[in-house]
């Protein structure tokens, strides 16, 4: 596939076939153990040993810096991106900034994985970007996660001066479950009185934990995130089964009036595919402005693999545009 034939739709769904990369990834990951058969701490090793042969490359910065943030609970490490696109000192003392959490179902995932994806972004948009190292489940649970992900955004909001960026210009981004924290975050900014950022971008965002749509059974299997895979994350974060029940996580029926501008990505052959269509609906419903991508021939995940992936590059760069365009002024 060139980058000319990408593949885009307005609406999530799906496309005849994968694309050939996406097939290859999607394949790979099949023959290899499942998640379910695992540990966590089994699983994380193992993918670290493995790591990632289509991973975004690497993108040169021009400062990146590990941080301890306090939280009420403790503390959590986070990751400074400063782009090369920001040029002097100057610029990058009262700079947009955009604070990122990353997927794994909350289980999984790190700073580290994740590192070139958020290089990507902050060279792309020309931000700063504050990767949020949160502590994953099963020791720290889905509310417990939410709440450290609202902590970290407020003192990053209070720090703003020492961290050299402009707080009036913040965006909030993540995939698969960081897309739920981002929806947590900006929902709880709302609840709180705290100032919202401009942007939230929720990339193939998990919505509905009860796994309820019907794209979690069409692409239960052979599609890299399978539903037995989404069942022993939720097994893991969730208090209880019945947790996932729980309205304060039914981001769906939420009153979702004043939330910010949104960007959201979706896969046509992902298990979350129909969840984050029917936020955009319920976005749309109450008034906020939505811009919707679905890559229809993509599965979940695909921007972890933009370097085979084209359409991951394609993301990377609709992020990086969406979020400079927001935070321009």
């Amino acid at each position: 596939m060139t980058e000319a034939s990408i593949l885009t739709t307005a609406k999530a769904q799906r496309a005849e076939a994968l694309e050939a990369v996406a097939q290859k990834v999607a394949d790979s990951a099949a023959r290899l153990p499942q998640i379910e058969e695992g540990t966590p701490e089994q699983i994380r090793a193992f993918r670290k040993e493995r790591g990632n042969p289509f991973a975004p490359a690497a993108r040169k910065m021009r400062a990146v810096e590990d941080i301890m943030v306090p939280i009420e609970r403790g503390e959590v490490r986070m990751r400074h991106y400063i782009p090369k696109t920001i040029a002097d000192e100057a610029a990058a003392a009262n700079a947009p900034c955009c604070l990122f959490f990353h997927g794994g179902g909350y289980v999984l995932g790190d700073v580290d994985e994740y590192d070139t994806v958020t290089q990507h972004i902050a060279a792309n948009s020309g931000c700063h970007v504050l990767s949020v190292d949160y502590e994953l489940a099963p020791a720290n649970k889905i509310k417990q996660i939410h709440r450290d992900g609202f902590d970290v955004y407020r003192w990053v909001l209070e720090n703003h001066a020492s961290l050299g960026i402009d707080p009036e210009r913040l965006a909030v981004a993540g995939d698969s479950a960081g897309g739920n924290l981002t929806i947590a975050v900006t929902q709880a900014c709302k609840a709180h009185g705290i100032a919202a950022p401009k942007l939230q971008v929720l990339i193939y965002p998990s919505v509905d934990l009860g796994m309820g749509f019907a794209s979690v059974n069409e692409f239960a299997d052979g599609y890299f995130l399978t539903k037995a895979g989404m069942s022993w994350f939720r097994g893991h974060y969730l208090e209880s089964p019945q947790q996932a029940a729980d309205a304060g996580l039914a981001f769906l029926s939420h009153d979702l009036t004043d939330l910010p501008t949104a960007l959201v990505i979706t896969a046509g052959f992902d298990p979350l595919r129909d969840e984050g269509q029917a936020y955009v609906d319920r976005l749309e419903e109450f008034g906020v402005e939505v811009e919707h991508v679905c890559y229809p021939d993509q599965i979940h995940a695909f921007i972890s693999f933009a370097g085979g992936i084209k359409a991951g590059d394609d993301a990377l760069q609709r992020i990086g545009g969406a979020i400079k365009q927001a935070l321009s002024s």
